[in-house]
């Protein structure tokens, strides 16, 4: 039997709708758009929650029109709505919660809540055939954890960012070397050609033996070496420039290659295979040198489909399909409320569940 599910994404600065048909077990993106407001953002250096909000509300209709006339399908012919309701900010939040229960109530269906941190690592299932349980790695602009995953359901974080997060490394060292917003993928395609050993970067945690990584002392170090060298930042163009940002982000992509190490080192502590697939999404998985270094490290290394790493509608309608057995019916769907968090720091070293 055909079923539909409709994907909302609006954790933070995206807005993002994706509409999946499954079908005798196979499942079909028919749409996926997504509206990002990086001109708007760099105008202020990052996301401003008020700001992103509105947008999502301008955007959100738009959106839906246009992905359900790419499915060529209407409101009532979804079985299921999808939305993020943890983590992100909190008004982006409930910008996407209020439109997915409108639409149920609209259309009478029922509403899966979704974390969307599983989902960018369960957005794996789009185009990879992967069993559980698998070491996940979720590395973006806001989040850098290690995940146990024994189901779509059973999520247990190893270890997970102290401070910065991958992502926000980037972004905040860009920012003081003079670039542009979001860094990201400024820094990875002028590094192609630097060489990353040119300067020395310090590796957060490096002795702690866990799986828990640091970026905040990295971001300072960026902006100690650039008090001492003003003149490096002052041409993006030259050598050294280049030098410094393949060396900036060479100390991201070692951390993140041993901190693996201590991950799966912990997951055999735990008595699972030394061999689990290793699954990586995330923003920030789209980075080319990070791509290369695990793929070097691991054999049985799979990333998330770069067009489904950063936020998106796709991976909420995957999630919200694979689970739908957890949604919530209507009308007692109209009651949902998002969480800005995702959990506490005293859950880090248990299991978590999407019902949490």
């Amino acid at each position: 039997m055909r079923k539909i599910v409709l994907g909302i994404e609006t954790s933070c600065d995206d807005t993002s709708i994706g509409i999946l048909a499954q079908d005798n077990g196979k499942t079909e993106v028919l749409a996926h758009k997504t509206f990002g407001q990086e001109e708007i953002l760099k105008t202020w250096g990052g996301v401003v929650p008020e700001i992103a909000a509105r947008n999502h509300l301008q955007k959100l209709v738009p959106l839906l029109r246009s992905t359900t006339e790419k499915a060529k399908i209407e409101l009532s012919d979804v079985d299921l709505i999808g939305v993020t309701a943890v983590p992100g900010l909190l008004g982006p939040l409930l910008t996407g919660l209020n439109a997915a229960k409108t639409m149920a109530m609209i259309a009478q269906k029922p509403i899966m809540p979704v974390n969307h941190l599983y989902a960018h690592l369960e957005a794996i299932h789009l185009t990879e055939e992967v069993k559980y349980p698998y070491l996940g790695l979720l590395i973006s602009g806001g989040h850098s954890i290690f995940f146990l995953v024994e189901s779509s359901q059973d999520f247990q974080v190893l270890g997970s960012t102290i401070d910065d997060a991958a992502g926000e490394a980037f972004d905040k060292g860009g920012k003081l070397m003079g670039l542009g917003y979001p860094a990201g993928k400024i820094i990875d395609d002028i590094a192609k050609d630097g060489n990353s050993q040119a300067f020395e970067f310090p590796i957060g945690l490096k002795s702690s033996a866990d799986c828990r990584l640091s970026f905040s002392g990295l971001k300072t170090s960026m902006r100690v070496f650039l008090e001492k060298n003003p003149s490096i930042a002052n041409d993006h163009s030259s050598d050294e420039f280049k030098d410094l940002c393949a060396s900036y982000q060479n100390a991201i992509v070692s951390a993140l290659k041993l901190k693996t190490r201590y991950a799966y080192k912990k997951i055999v502590e735990l008595g699972f295979p030394k061999d689990l697939p290793l699954i990586v999404g995330g923003g920030v998985a789209c980075n080319s040198a990070i791509r290369k270094a695990l793929m070097q490290t691991y054999k049985n290394v799979k990333f998330v489909d770069p067009k489904y790493c950063a936020d998106n509608g796709a991976m909420i309608a995957n999630y919200a399909l694979i689970n739908s057995d957890k949604a919530i019916p209507f009308p007692e769907c109209l009651d949902l409320d998002a969480r800005g968090r995702f959990i506490d720091k005293k859950e880090f070293s248990g299991k978590t569940s999407q019902s949490k």
